[in-house]
């Protein structure tokens, strides 16, 4: 079979096209043929040689000639050679460009397998296409999704929790973990850019590809093609511009999704906070107001009993000390006691049993002009700076004294011990029962400033929520020792309670 494909490709090869004698030839009986006779004097031709394929006159070698008309036609004698495939020799292009007509076959040929390979590259350019076009409907499924649900909800309807109201009944708060950035939309911008890079190659790989094709000197035939598989080319570049523009639509539509899905965030994450710091303060408020109700009990004068402060004290340049005391002995004792290692009098406020109130700062004694009865609660508070060493008593929210040079420039110094209930001859001890206070204390408040005289007053009326800044009156911080205890109730309970109704 490969032998007789070669034998007609090399006939095909041999024939004249388009010429006379080849037509004339065609038309002449097999009988009239001398080249099929035993008296051609056929020569024995060797393959793939032109001696082959022209047979020989047995005389002078020249061709028949036969009347007809009173014209002579011209016929030539063909000898089919059963050739081998692949021994064919490549034509000669000198007798190419003599006789052009001799390989018009061959350049059928040529265009064929050319035609072929367009018709693949174009088969496998239309099935990325198709992959491209299920790509793009799938992405414009998804975004279709993302904006539907953008469009249902909203951003804060999709997952935001509602804060019960509160105990005090202040209202509602929206508040949830911060909402995760989408994942969906992320994945489809990964997509879109993924098809993008695709369509932009293949774009780049059919310019070099029309170029080859229509650049290898096909002619006649070849140009058509060429023009065929240009316009073809024009129609998928347009397409492919369509869908540049279209995916630049759908780039610029997710931009702006997530510059609105970064706003919603942000304002969602200022909304979170706002709560959660209402949340705290609420929180506060509600462990201040159980706390602050409660008073330290000292029923005996011992000097085992007492009261420790566990917040630290900072250095200080200025402060106010403000408490509620309930005498119920003779004499108050010492109310309140700070010492450091190397002054056991830092500040101290006591009543002595034959002594009208004293402070002391630094080992420096003043005297408070207070009055302070038995069995009821008073208010008493005691100012001090610095600067000038001045200092003021407060009682009820009422200025009683004042004065100054009370330990001036005198800094109170931080990492002491601060005792309710004991005066202290040493860090932390050293206690004396002859100078321990009997009765109750509540609501002891102390500031790193000076407080205004409106301040004392607000502090002196139960103001709801004032509480120092450096030791603020709360269960926590404190600590009770030797028979002392946390009592529920304290002077302005019932301000607090009919504040509240």
């Amino acid at each position: 079979m490969v032998a007789f494909v070669g034998a007609v490709i090399c006939i095909i090869a041999a024939v004249h096209t388009g010429s006379p004698a080849s037509a004339a030839a065609a038309a002449q009986p097999l009988a009239d043929n001398q080249s099929l006779s035993p008296a051609g004097g056929v020569q024995t031709a060797v393959p793939g040689s032109a001696d082959a394929l022209q047979g020989a006159e047995t005389g002078a070698g020249s061709r028949p000639t036969f009347p007809s008309g009173g014209a002579h036609a011209t016929y030539s004698r063909l000898l089919c050679t059963p050739v081998p495939a692949g021994e064919c020799k490549p034509p000669n292009f000198q007798q190419q460009a003599d006789d052009p007509s001799l390989f018009a076959g061959e350049d059928r040929g040529y265009l064929r397998a050319a035609a072929d390979e367009l018709r693949h590259t174009v088969l496998q350019q239309k099935e990325e296409i198709l992959t491209d076009q299920r790509t793009i409907r799938e992405l414009t499924g998804k975004l279709s999704e993302c904006e539907g649900a953008l469009d249902a909800g909203g951003v804060q309807e999709r997952g935001a929790g509602v804060w019960d109201e509160s105990r005090d009944g202040q209202g509602e708060h929206m508040v949830r973990d911060e909402a995760p950035p989408s994942a969906a939309v992320a994945e489809l911008e990964r997509a879109i850019v993924q098809l993008k890079s695709r369509i932009e190659k293949l774009e780049s790989e059919m310019g070099p590809q029309a170029h080859n094709h229509t650049g290898k000197g096909i002619k006649g035939g070849a140009g058509g093609l060429a023009s065929a598989r240009g316009g073809h080319g024009e129609a998928v570049q347009s397409r492919v511009e369509d869908m540049e523009g279209e995916l630049a639509r759908k780039m610029e539509l997710l931009e702006k999704e997530r510059m609105a899905l970064r706003r919603e965030s942000q304002k969602h994450r200022q909304h979170i906070d706002q709560g959660i710091q209402t949340l705290h303060q609420r929180i506060a408020g509600l462990e201040q107001g159980h706390f602050q109700g409660f008073s330290l009990s000292l029923p005996t004068r011992t000097r085992t009993m007492y009261g420790l402060v566990t917040r630290p004290v900072p250095q200080l340049h200025a402060f106010t000390v403000c408490l509620w005391l309930r005498p119920t002995q003779g004499y108050i004792g010492t109310p309140l006691s700070y010492a450091v290692p190397s002054q056991p009098n830092e500040l101290v406020i006591l009543e002595g049993k034959h002594r009208s109130v004293e402070l002391l700062i630094n080992d420096k004694v003043t005297t408070l002009p207070l009055n302070l009865t038995l069995g009821s609660w008073q208010h008493i508070c005691v100012t001090w700076n610095n600067k000038g060493g001045t200092w003021r008593t407060y009682q009820g929210g009422k200025l009683k004294g004042e004065g100054k040079s009370m330990s001036s420039g005198h800094v109170i110094r931080p990492g002491g011990v601060l005792i309710l209930g004991q005066e202290q001859d040493t860090l932390g001890g050293g206690f004396d029962a002859s100078q321990a206070m009997v009765g109750d204390l509540s609501q002891l408040n102390l500031w790193d400033r000076v407080l205004r005289s409106s301040e004392v007053s607000a502090v002196a009326h139960c103001s709801h929520g004032v509480l120092g800044n450096v030791v603020p009156w709360t269960e926590q911080d404190l600590e009770v020792f030797g028979g002392a205890s946390k009592e529920l109730g304290e002077p302005c309970a019932a301000q607090h309670i009919s504040a509240k109704q």
